[in-house]
């Protein structure tokens, strides 16, 4: 996570927050998080009573359509294919419709294209292949919305096509048999959010005429997917992973089971947190790292012993690719260490050749929680580069990507999240173009936001109130594990754990103790010194050990009582405008300017570390921020990396005393320059 994300406090709103406890018999806790996200009794009410089952399946466009040829189709034994994608939701998705069709009797085969070979959606040589299999009927799952050409093409080869798609629809509908998307305008339902499975879910629902039945069967894959997919906990969604987690545990499925064994959550209560981070990822490394036929040959899988191969197959293509994520992390850092200045850029752009195109929209996200900025990872492949972009909340990369469409080839996505190809030799100009639409539209880019759900009290931290968090379970899509902010800490002891590999900390916290976790710190890298006074964001979660049930307070970010996020903000604009050239105010260049005096205090600041490793923000808070701003730190490390003083990697984990000897400041390139534009 960002060290100096901004941390967007919520607005009290007592009165909701008292009637919605008095309407719904809630603790305040709860409440006052409803309220801090801006429900009222009437939202409230769909959220915290228990949720119906979704209405009717017939409310779906096309539906009595599809329902219709489907049983013509299965009456006559008819070859049906299902066509997936090779995502978490196409997979399940495809695994759902193939086992009901197959249990009430038809003939049913399934495709799932290759990602990197075919990419997504209907392509024209496999409609050629799975003709030649016989099939009359296709039935798409999680894709076809926008497949116009693909369809006609399907249509002229004699097959009938069922579109089941979630995306949304372009201005044209293809001429298929029946569209079943809940994003067509002519959907009369109030759910529009489905995920893929969830649309498959309520076309078995339809068929049946029942969701108790299609729940049993099929609800624990709905659930996975529904998380899987990141679409909004709410509502329908909301009451399908409910359901499905609750038969995920207990499932006779032998692959699920296989796959619950091998993320070490078997016999253990499955929540959607632990989907998506344990199987979820699994079932998507199968499409990103090779086939994902092997995820749906997983499910699909008879008996344990089949299972238990698949799931150590799954998961060794799940190592791979967190170790290639890492890898092109190493290459992305690398570049930005032989070119620096490229991290300055509104919008980050990284090109580089053969790497897996199906892994960079991860580490897109992971360089978005690094940097704060936009970012667009490209796989080089000869003339031709596919990316992914991320973006953060107020910069619609979608609208940047449109700016620069005479440069695409294709781009398509929404404002947070994109996929576009360029030919290779487009790529500089794309990368000029896209920040120059930046610079045009926003002189200052908007941060990441940390949001927070209740500022905490010391009575608050009990095992009834946290107990009540679970009320608002399962958390995913907006509706996250609530955010907490715990003002003026003070630092008791600092406490190492497994090897020191991560740290307990020791806080006064309202006249109370109480332990706080954080992980992937160590002592020798937490700068803070005992009696510091700190803030501190924080998740809260009950731990069970035998009969003992206890409060873990989990740190998600932490900084000096005093800090003003807004002050850091702009002096980091200013900071990278200063070295982008740009047009600073005058007052605030000659405000920037560090002094000998100050280079020097500085740099012994850094030698009484005696060789620590120092991250270069936490250094700042702890050390240098009560007596120079961020714009001036920045600048002085960069004087202080010219002359080889330091060394600095691209993540800024750590500042690097170097022994070069006596070094004259004044010779400093960069100062000279600052020195000249004051």
């Amino acid at each position: 996570m960002m060290l100096f994300s901004k941390w967007c406090c919520p607005v009290a709103r007592p009165e909701e927050s008292a009637l919605l406890q008095k309407e719904f018999s809630v603790p305040s806790i709860v409440a006052d998080i409803l309220a801090a996200r801006g429900m009222n009794a009437a939202s409230a009410a769909g959220f915290l009573q228990e949720q119906e089952e979704p209405e009717d399946p017939f409310l779906l466009p096309d539906m009595e359509k599809a329902v219709s040829r489907l049983e013509q189709a299965i009456n006559s034994g008819e070859c049906i294919t299902i066509y997936g994608d090779y995502d978490c939701d196409g997979v399940t998705a495809t695994v759902m419709l193939y086992q009901y069709f197959l249990s009430v009797g038809a003939n049913v085969r399934w495709y799932i294209p290759e990602r990197l070979d075919e990419g997504y959606g209907l392509n024209c040589a496999a409609l050629d292949t799975i003709r030649e299999w016989g099939t009359t009927l296709l039935v798409t799952v999680d894709n076809g919305i926008s497949a116009i050409q693909e369809i006609e093409h399907a249509r002229n080869l004699g097959m009938d096509v069922i579109v089941t798609d979630h995306h949304q629809v372009g201005k044209e509908l293809p001429a298929a048999l029946a569209v079943v998307n809940p994003h067509r305008s002519d959907y009369e339902g109030g759910f529009p959010y489905l995920c893929g499975a969830g649309v498959a879910f309520k076309l078995i629902a339809a068929m049946e005429g029942d969701y108790e039945m299609t729940l049993d069967a099929f609800g624990a894959l709905a659930a996975i997917a529904t998380v899987g997919d990141i679409v909004p906990l709410t509502g329908e969604n909301r009451w399908i992973v409910e359901k499905g987690l609750s038969l995920i545990e207990y499932s006779d499925n032998p692959g699920l089971q296989a796959l619950l064994e091998i993320a070490g959550m078997s016999g253990k209560p499955v929540t959607s947190q632990k989907i998506a981070f344990g199987i979820a990822p699994r079932l998507n490394a199968a499409g990103r790292m090779g086939s994902a036929k092997l995820a749906v040959q997983l499910l699909l899988a008879e008996n344990p012993e089949d299972a238990a191969y698949f799931a150590e197959e799954l998961n060794e293509k799940n190592i791979s690719r967190q170790e290639e994520e890492e890898q092109i992390l190493r290459i992305i850092e690398q570049e930005a260490e032989r070119n620096p200045e490229m991290l300055l850029n509104r919008v980050l752009v990284f090109a580089a050749p053969g790497v897996n195109h199906g892994v960079v929209g991860i580490v897109s996200a992971k360089l978005l929680a690094l940097y704060g900025k936009p970012n667009i990872i490209l796989s080089v492949e000869g003339d031709t580069a596919v990316g992914s972009a991320r973006s953060v909340e107020g910069f619609s990369i979608f609208k940047a990507l449109s700016f620069c469409s005479e440069l695409l080839v294709k781009y398509g996505g929404h404002s947070m999240a994109a996929g576009l190809t360029l030919k290779t030799a487009d790529i500089p100009a794309f990368i000029r173009k896209i920040n120059r639409y930046a610079a045009e539209y926003y002189d200052q880019m908007p941060v990441v936001c940390q949001r927070i759900d209740k500022v905490l009290h010391a009575g608050d931290i009990s095992v009834a109130s946290v107990s009540a968090l679970e009320m608002l379970e399962p958390y995913g899509e907006r509706n996250p594990q609530p955010l907490f902010l715990l003002k003026n800490c003070r630092i008791e002891s600092v406490i190492p754990l497994s090897e020191n590999k991560h740290i307990k900390l020791k806080v006064s916290f309202e006249g109370k103790s109480i332990f706080v976790l954080y992980f992937k710190m160590s002592t020798d890298r937490f700068l803070y010194p005992i009696g510091s006074m700190v803030d501190i964001l924080a998740n809260l979660e009950l731990n069970h050990y035998k009969e003992h049930v206890s409060i873990t307070v989990r740190l998600k970010d932490i900084r000096p009582s005093d800090f003003n996020d807004t002050k850091f903000s702009n002096a980091l604009h200013f900071y990278e405008k200063i070295r982008r050239e740009e047009v600073v105010d005058s007052r605030i260049l000659a405000r920037s300017v560090p002094t000998l005096e100050e280079l020097r205090w500085l740099y012994k600041q850094l030698r009484a570390t005696k060789g620590s490793s120092v991250a270069v923000d936490l250094f700042y808070l702890v050390t240098a921020s009560a007596k120079i701003n961020y714009c001036k730190y920045r600048l002085i490390l960069d004087i202080f990396t010219e002359l080889g003083l330091v060394s600095i990697p691209a993540d800024r984990s750590d500042i690097v005393l170097l022994d070069t000897g006596k070094v004259e400041l004044e010779s400093s390139r960069i100062l000279t320059k600052l020195r000249e534009q004051g």
